[in-house]
């Protein structure tokens, strides 16, 4: 790793409700930190001071949509890894995500940070999704889905 090379960790939740007989997930349209763009991911965010992973991940998605997952499955969890440029800097990036059940689903957005959010069948949020590298993650979390009863 050289000079110009930092390792950045996130953690996030993939927020999932049953509708039917089916899992929907919700997707935010997060507004860029560097350009002036937005993209489809999952809710996400650093840990503050002594938070643990899952803390981080749980209080990320209440602050990005105001939901409260009713229960998190902590394993498997599902990781993302890229990396990209910012000010002249190498940034390595890692994401974990947890599944987390949603039973109460009225979504209530920040907007310095999301332009806009929706729940989508599998497929639809496979389609939504804007990296390729979390489309990747995502077939992985889908054939969890396929099994999981919540």
């Amino acid at each position: 790793m050289n000079a110009h090379t930092k390792t950045d960790k996130s953690f996030g939740i993939i927020p999932i409700k049953r509708v039917g007989d089916q899992w929907q997930v919700l997707l935010i349209e997060q507004l860029s930190k560097i350009g002036d763009n937005s993209y489809w991911v999952f809710p996400k965010g650093h840990a503050e001071e002594n938070e643990t992973a899952l803390q981080s991940a749980k209080r990320e998605l209440f602050e990005e949509t105001g939901l409260t997952a009713q229960k998190i499955v902590q394993e498997p969890k599902f990781s993302l890894e890229y990396s990209f440029q910012f000010d002249g800097v190498q940034i390595e990036k890692t994401v974990d995500f947890y599944i987390g059940v949603i039973t109460d689903d009225t979504v209530v957005l920040q907007p310095e940070e999301v332009k806009e959010a929706g729940w989508y069948t599998l497929d639809e949020a496979m389609k939504r999704l804007d990296y390729s590298d979390t489309k990747k993650m995502f077939t992985q979390v889908q054939a969890y889905l396929t099994e999981f009863k919540g």
